[in-house]
């Protein structure tokens, strides 16, 4: 990784409040969880080591605004390996913007999925019946993030691409 400098840091700072604003807004509305395409999104406009950091902060910032408990320190787990996974892609990924949107919305499904793998320290049938019940919910969600993703993608990615060029 290389050093970061003053731009870096304050750019890790704004896409992180940016995921948390994403998060937030559209955490009350039934199915509707983008916060995974932001973070593909970012994954694939900025370099690897600012949409990994910028994840690590907003999984940061969920455990300080929302407390310490196993859900939020997942966000902390998860969201940086896709930030990961999705800039080692990257080149296929803009070559086939389609790919991304299927990667998207299975990683969203996965996510709700990934949520409830904490609830096995306390009993193993629990977690069962949370994975089998969040099923509907996270194939609902996953359908969701692949539509913004077939949707959005293509317009915030230019605006992100003229943005990163106006420095």
């Amino acid at each position: 990784m290389n050093k970061l400098k003053v731009y870096d840091l304050c750019l890790i700072a704004l896409l992180a409040s940016l995921e948390y604003v994403v998060f937030v807004s559209f955490s009350n509305i039934l199915y509707l969880e983008l916060i995974t395409f932001t973070i593909c999104l970012f994954a694939v406009s900025f370099r690897s080591e600012q949409a990994f950091l910028a994840s690590v902060v907003f999984g940061s910032i969920m455990l300080v605004f929302n407390g310490v408990n196993f859900w939020n320190m997942m966000y902390l787990c998860i969201y940086p390996v896709y930030s990961l996974l999705i800039s080692m892609m990257r080149r296929w990924l803009l070559r086939f913007p389609w790919l991304l949107c299927i990667i998207c919305g299975s990683l969203s499904f996965l996510t709700g999925q990934l949520l409830q793998l904490p609830f096995m320290l306390f009993s193993k049938n629990l977690t069962m019946i949370y994975l089998l019940m969040g099923l509907k919910t996270s194939f609902l969600q996953g359908a969701i993030s692949f539509i913004a993703c077939c949707v959005l993608f293509k317009p915030c990615y230019e605006v992100l691409k003229r943005l990163r060029s106006t420095r």
